[in-house]
């Protein structure tokens, strides 16, 4: 059976692999995070670049029906050559994201949080902008939030301190609709809420990246008709503590996780 590779440069994939088990419940998944050298947003885009076809080399083994690169900032610097890469349809999550926030913000006033190289390509402002004409663009960089969301450790307290840092600008701006442009960041919805203070439209990008990949699927003829074999999650980096972030964010009680060994 064909599966959906789902990568990301960490953990915050399993937020569209979830979204993807309720809605398209007979598919199965590879997943592979690329622990061993998370975060990316900190990283040059030359860097990037190298782990993610590092990524792609370890799932050449596979039998893939689709990929979906549930990494915002690998989304925005590299989609295109993903796509001239692999013989499968890629689709990334920016532009879902982008298209769900265009239409539905009332005051016209957009927020985007991301990682620095995610803020720095204007992917969002571009792809926004393209699907809707006279809306104002607020982008704003989180270099810490990717590190502390993967960090079980860390207090809540300094979650909350670095939401409190970089909300502020976008709530001057009277944002009206925020874009959770980081597949991390949905971990961190309740604090995002809690800091904002008042009603903010809050858009999740998984969800309709996952509509497009049924829509795909099905135009395609490629829909799993029947559920068969197990999904498959791997990890460039600790495999007990992937497995306990797997069982801890997902639906799936006994995950199969393996080591990917990418070569990077």
């Amino acid at each position: 059976m064909k599966k959906i590779a789902i990568i990301d440069s960490g953990s915050g994939g399993l937020t569209v692999a979830n979204v993807l088990f309720d809605r398209l419940p007979d598919e199965r998944i590879i997943y592979v995070g690329d622990h061993g050298n998370c975060p990316y947003g900190n990283k040059s885009p030359e860097k990037i670049k190298e782990l993610v076809f590092g990524v792609i080399r370890f799932l050449e083994q596979f039998e893939l029906k689709m990929l979906i690169v549930a990494c915002n900032t690998a989304s925005a610097l590299m989609l295109d050559e993903l796509k001239a890469r692999v013989d499968v349809p890629v689709i990334g999550v920016i532009e879902p994201g982008a298209r769900m926030a265009a239409h539905a913000t009332m005051n016209r006033q957009i927020g985007v949080i991301a990682t620095q190289r995610t803020v720095e390509s204007h992917m969002y402002r571009k792809i926004i902008q393209e699907n809707r004409e006279g809306l104002d663009i607020h982008e704003q960089a989180c270099p810490k939030l990717v590190s502390y969301l993967e960090n079980e450790d860390t207090p809540e307290d300094a979650i909350t301190e670095a939401l409190e840092e970089y909300l502020a600008p976008l709530r001057k701006e009277q944002v009206d609709t925020l874009v959770m442009g980081c597949t991390h960041y949905p971990l961190a919805e309740q604090q995002i809420r809690r800091v904002w203070g008042s009603d903010v439209n809050l858009v999740d990008p998984a969800r309709e990246t996952v509509a497009q990949a049924e829509e795909v699927l099905r135009k395609s003829g490629d829909l799993a008709a029947a559920s068969q074999g197990e999904h498959l999650f791997c990890t460039t980096g600790d495999v007990p503590d992937f497995e306990e972030k797997v069982r801890k964010w997902t639906t799936i009680s006994r995950p199969v996780v393996r080591l990917a060994k990418t070569g990077t």
